[in-house]
Formats: C-alpha cells, sequence, structure tokens
C-alpha cells in the first residue's frame, strides 16, 4: 500500500508527526509519497494529482481547511477509492473530534485495531464540505478574523470571534436567522457541540438556527449555543433530512469564505472513505 503524506508547514505539530510518521511507515515496509503545502495551498495541482493516481492512501497532518481543501481536489473515483486518515494537526480539528481520531498517533497502531468506513461528508452547490455549511454569524467571523488571531488563540478563536461579533451586532427588522448552520458532523468552531444528534454514517444533515433576537437575549442563546445547551432554547430551532436549501449572501464552508454560490444552495450529503479506529479500541 503506497501512502501520501501531506504535511502543512505553517503546523509545528504536522512537521514533527511528520517526520515520526515517515519512519512508522518505512519500518512497515510501505512506500511514502512525500507532499508539503502552505496556507495558501500554492502547490502544483498536477503533481497532487500524479501523487493521488499511485496513493492507496492519504494521511493528511492538518486541521479541517486542509481536509475541505483536499476533499475538494478530488475526483468521484479518487474520493471512493481512496482511504483517507486525518492527523488532528490543526486549530479546530472537527472532523476528527467527530469520528474520535484524538490522538496524534492513532495510525500508528496494529491494523488490527484500525478499519475504513463510508463516512458523510456534504455537498452545496458542487463544493464538498467535511464539517458544516453557514451562514450569518460564522460567514461574518470568517471575513473578520485574520490567520494570525487563530494562531494567537488557537481553539479560543471562535469564541473570541463570537464575543467581539455580539459587541458590534445591531438588531434589525428581518426575519433572517441570525446563525443557520448546515452541519454533517456534532461540531463546529473547534469543539462546539452544535449538533449533538448528527451522525455520520445516517445519510442526513443537520440544519441549526437562531432566529433574531435583541441584543441581551441573543447573548442568552449564544452562551446557550458555546455550552452545548442549546438544544430546547426557544430561539432555537433543529431539523434533520438528506437535503436543505440555504439562501445566502455569503456562505462560510469549512472556515472559508464563498460569496459567489448564486441566490440560492442547494446542501445534500455526499461520502469519502476515511480510516477510523475500531471501536474495542477506542
Amino acid at each position: 500500500m503506497t501512502i501520501l503524506l501531506i504535511e502543512h508547514t505553517a503546523s509545528r505539530r504536522s512537521k514533527y508527526w511528520s517526520r515520526r510518521y515517515c519512519k512508522w511507515f518505512e519500518q512497515c515496509r510501505q512506500p511514502v509519497l512525500r507532499l508539503i503545502i502552505s496556507p495558501e495551498k500554492d502547490i502544483d495541482i498536477l503533481q497532487l494529482h500524479r501523487y493521488l493516481e499511485r496513493a492507496n492512501e492519504v494521511v493528511l497532518l492538518a486541521g479541517d481547511g486542509s481536509l475541505h481543501w483536499l476533499v475538494n481536489q478530488l475526483t468521484e473515483e479518487q474520493a471512493q477509492r481512496l482511504i483517507i486518515s486525518v492527523i488532528p494537526c490543526g486549530t479546530g480539528n472537527d472532523f476528527a473530534r467527530d469520528c474520535g481520531l484524538n490522538k496524534l498517533d492513532w495510525r500508528m497502531r496494529d491494523e488490527t485495531e484500525l478499519s475504513h468506513r463510508q463516512l458523510d461528508i456534504g455537498e452545496v452547490n458542487g463544493i464538498r464540505f467535511v464539517n458544516a455549511v453557514s451562514v450569518g454569524l460564522p460567514a461574518d467571523l470568517v471575513q473578520s478574523q485574520s490567520l494570525q488571531q487563530k494562531k494567537w488563540f488557537g481553539r479560543l478563536s471562535y469564541l473570541v470571534g463570537v464575543l467581539g461579533w455580539w459587541c458590534r451586532y445591531r438588531p434589525v427588522k428581518s426575519n433572517a436567522p441570525v446563525l443557520q448552520s448546515v452541519l454533517v458532523g456534532r461540531y463546529l468552531g473547534g469543539g462546539i457541540k452544535l449538533a449533538p444528534m448528527a451522525a455520520r454514517q445516517d445519510g442526513n444533515l443537520t440544519r441549526v438556527s437562531v432566529a433574531p433576537a435583541p441584543k441581551l437575549k441573543l447573548l442568552g442563546v449564544l452562551w446557550a449555543v458555546l455550552s452545548g445547551k442549546h438544544e430546547k432554547h426557544p430561539l432555537v430551532t433543529i431539523e434533520q433530512a438528506d437535503n436543505f436549501i440555504i439562501k445566502p449572501a455569503a456562505l462560510e464552508i469549512d472556515g472559508e469564505l464563498y460569496q459567489d454560490v448564486g441566490t440560492e444552495a442547494v446542501a445534500c450529503v455526499s461520502r469519502v472513505r476515511c480510516r477510523v479506529r475500531t471501536q474495542k479500541s477506542e
């Protein structure tokens, strides 16, 4: 089995564990192809696809943004053939967290402790997403937060951003939700369990909407969302279905901002093959 190892230059953890995984795969006598990406993802796409054609498994030492980039580079044939292993070396790591892949050395286990499964991801107007597509507050956060802020605050960057957004918030006469996210898994924003009932193998998406409210009431519902106590809040609506229609001004997709998606976007379920730990070894 040939391994494509993708390392992120902006992450010290990624560099360190890339070296360790290279040695481990060499000890296992598995050929390794190595690709280094930057935050701008300015690599030779042709080189990536040459590697993808030779690989059987992609080991990604990065976070959700890089995973989002990767799945959107895959052809349909590659998405069904390749096994993707995610090593949580990013900031949020919500995909890995949702799959129970919290330890950085989880892939260095005996094959009997590992398996691979078809896991749900999403797709909206031809763009694949691994965690969520959102309008309102999450899209505003992407526009206002810099890469440097994420480095400084790490997982707290989402909380800091939400508090800053609330300070700037001015109620308007509109029925549009202040936050609406369509999720594949349970987590968003670096560990916020926005959709506790979501599952990655049931073929459904979960839509969570927060209705507009006066500023103080909105602070209460935002706190409920951040603390995972929002399911029964009167301003929160949670729905499940295999597809949803979204009417965006701009979309936040896995931490990336998309502004030209048309007047109507349809989110539906897609699938990729992922390496995971067996339940007995978790």
